[in-house]
């Protein structure tokens, strides 16, 4: 007995890990230090948005790989390539004035290595634990999105007193503290997982609702792209906040984004998954749709806490809603889930840099994030009323 409550914990803190590297620091402490590398660098703001689309395109190529990676015995090891190359990419920003082509290498394997930890961690979950338990080490495990975000945020309000080397350097040193940790709880499961042979993905069972599911999903992805990437820079150079309000703001989303997995499982328990759901893609229309009203600060804090909780929120619910329904097809599913993600936020990325190059203002992106998720939302709200009836 004590075992098995053993390996649940080892098991949560895994998939923590694994979110808090993949997703929380790789991709969001380069959104966090923007700003400041920046001017330390001397990077114009057209470099600055190739960096953020080679990291979209990273994450692509990442799920595209795991996708086809079998769900065998193997995934552990590409875990430990995808967290430690993950790490060295964080050290790579630490060095200013090397050639271009060496930030953009190195934020596309930060791309990729978030794309393979998000897929392969949670499909090593599915794996070894219990149908009972899957529910709470999932909200455990997604919630490392969350606290890798805050993380993240950590240096803001010290970045005017410590280099933006060091910042980076710092972060280097958590990722490989938790790279080291992922590396002992993988040996502990790799028996375990020697034990199963490669799982059938059987999908002949999806349906219409896996689809509206994809949609919603993948229309959040286009959605969150301008709080995710320039959420920062607008605060600053748009609304020309000063340092202590725009830190507020980015440790506002960053506490957002750790209570966000435990939000959503909270819905889940009282209304269940595909009420929760909705609930949760409406209010996330909503938290992108006030950003427009930056006239009064207090819309603007609301924005930066709610698209900080809503986002790691809808992943794991949506993700655990796909584990729930479709079994041992999940790591198939959830590949297809995070590829149409990956392709929709590369998208994105591109056409709100295209936008801001023509002059668009943030507001119009806020309004057309919005209204894309909108019609996602609406879809998945009609599709699932005409399913139940």
């Amino acid at each position: 007995m004590n075992r098995m409550f053993s390996n649940k914990i080892q098991l949560s803190l895994f998939l923590c890990l694994s979110m808090c590297l993949g997703i929380g620091i790789l991709r969001f402490s380069y959104t966090a230090l923007l700003p400041s590398t920046r001017l330390a660098y001397g990077w114009d703001t057209n470099f600055a948005s190739i960096l953020s689309s080679a990291n979209l395109l990273g994450y692509l190529i990442g799920a595209f790989w795991a996708m086809k990676l079998p769900q065998n015995a193997t995934m552990p090891r590409y875990i430990l390539i995808a967290a430690f190359s993950g790490a060295i990419s964080l050290l790579s920003c630490a060095f200013s004035g090397l050639h271009e082509t060496w930030y953009v290498f190195w934020r596309v394997i930060s791309g990729i290595s978030g794309g393979l930890l998000m897929i392969l961690s949670p499909s090593v979950v599915a794996q070894c634990c219990k149908a009972e338990d899957r529910l709470t080490i999932n909200f455990i495990g997604f919630s490392g999105i969350g606290i890798g975000v805050l993380l993240a945020t950590l240096f803001l309000p010290y970045l005017d007193r410590i280099s933006t080397q060091s910042a980076w350097l710092i972060l280097f040193a958590f990722s490989t503290l938790i790279c080291l940790v992922i590396t002992y709880l993988l040996s502990i499961f790799k028996s375990h997982l020697s034990q199963i042979s490669a799982a059938p993905q059987h999908i002949n069972s999806v349906n219409g609702m896996y689809l509206s599911l994809l949609i919603v999903y993948a229309s959040s992805a286009f959605a969150y792209v301008p709080h995710s990437l320039f959420w920062i820079d607008y605060l600053k150079n748009m609304l020309h906040l000063n340092l202590s309000f725009i830190n507020l703001n980015w440790i506002l989303y960053g506490s957002g984004s750790a209570l966000g997995a435990i939000s959503a499982f909270l819905l889940a328990r009282k209304f269940g998954n595909f009420t929760a759901l909705k609930i949760l893609y409406s209010l996330y229309v909503l938290a992108i749709l006030i950003a427009i009203f930056s006239t009064i600060p207090i819309f603007t804090y609301i924005s930066s806490f709610f698209t900080g909780l809503l986002n790691p929120a809808v992943v794991f619910l949506t993700s655990y809603t796909i584990l729930q329904l479709y079994g041992m097809a999940y790591k198939k599913l959830w590949s297809m889930a995070t590829l149409a993600f990956a392709i929709t936020q590369l998208i994105g990325g591109i056409c709100f840099s295209v936008l801001q190059h023509w002059g668009i203002s943030y507001h119009q992106q806020f309004i057309l994030a919005s209204a894309v998720l909108c019609i996602g939302t609406v879809q998945f709200l009609v599709y699932s009323q005409i399913n139940r009836a």
